[in-house]
């Protein structure tokens, strides 16, 4: 929740920093979309944690690749219906992506440790 705020803040000051500044609802949507994701890939694998560790890495594998094949569906029709804005678009995907990813892998990661000692 906090990196999706902090990214609507920084998207709220930097939307007139691209060539051709991008439609603020356009950010604010690609910001739900990866905070809805990625909490429900990190609470489904949080549940998974709990089991086998031969489950987990299938089930992370799978949430993965599924996850990856979403954004891909999702970032291709954004950038098909808005053309003029396709490479604002991309590249704050890109941004959004990274930020999110990172968040992910640290707080499975941390939860990961945790359960081991």
């Amino acid at each position: 929740m906090v990196l999706s705020l902090t990214l609507t803040g920084l998207v709220l000051m930097a939307k007139d920093w691209f060539p051709q500044p991008l439609p603020v609802n356009l950010l604010w949507l690609m910001i739900a979309f990866f905070a809805v994701v990625t909490t429900a890939v990190h609470l489904l694998l949080l549940k998974v944690s709990r089991g086998r560790p031969q489950k987990f890495v299938r089930v992370f594998m799978m949430a993965t690749m599924a996850k990856l094949l979403v954004y891909l569906i999702f970032i291709l029709s954004l950038a098909f219906y808005f053309r003029q804005h396709a490479a604002g678009l991309l590249t704050s995907f890109l941004i959004f992506y990274l930020c999110f990813t990172f968040l992910e892998v640290y707080f499975l990661r941390r939860h990961l440790d945790s359960q081991h000692s």
